[in-house]
């Protein structure tokens, strides 16, 4: 399995943001409230994230050599990583910018800067945790990998 890559987070990031942007607009310009969420949001996807590493540690003992994981544990592990890491990135593009598009208006709601900032804290957390997840969920490569990688035939036993 790969890992995730930085320019697709980024891609889904700056789309959201994008995304978030326009729709905040259209609500205001048609005389709707803007969405904001609420401040627990935030907090419980920073709470994700520290569920997540609590999931992958055992996963990290067992790539070290120090502990036996069951393998279908170390494969949904990785799943739940890869999904925080792109879910992270796009809740963090989208309370980017529904935070630049209250931070631009002429009347700004400190409510709705403050819950948009601590969803987007949480989402980068969130984020950070899926990649340091998926980090410790790769194997050191075997002796017999290193010579397929260099080209040259392992040594016989």
């Amino acid at each position: 399995m790969r890992r995730t890559s930085a320019t697709a987070l980024i891609l889904t990031a700056v789309v959201a943001a994008a995304l978030a942007w326009m729709v905040e607009a259209m609500l205001v310009m048609s005389g709707r409230p803007a969405v904001v969420p609420t401040v627990t949001l935030g907090i419980a996807l920073a709470l994700l994230g520290g569920v997540l590493l609590l999931l992958a540690w055992p996963v990290r003992q067992a790539a070290r050599g120090k502990r036996r994981v069951d393998y279908r544990h170390a494969t949904s592990v990785l799943g739940f990583a890869k999904a925080n890491a792109v879910v992270g990135a796009l809740l963090t593009g989208a309370a980017l910018g529904a935070l630049a598009f209250f931070a631009t208006r002429a009347v700004v709601a400190g409510d709705a800067v403050l819950a948009v900032t601590v969803i987007a804290v949480g989402a980068a957390i969130e984020l950070a945790a899926g990649l340091l997840a998926e980090h410790w969920c790769v194997l050191p490569p075997d002796d017999e990998d290193d010579a397929v990688v260099t080209g040259s035939a392992p040594e016989p036993a």
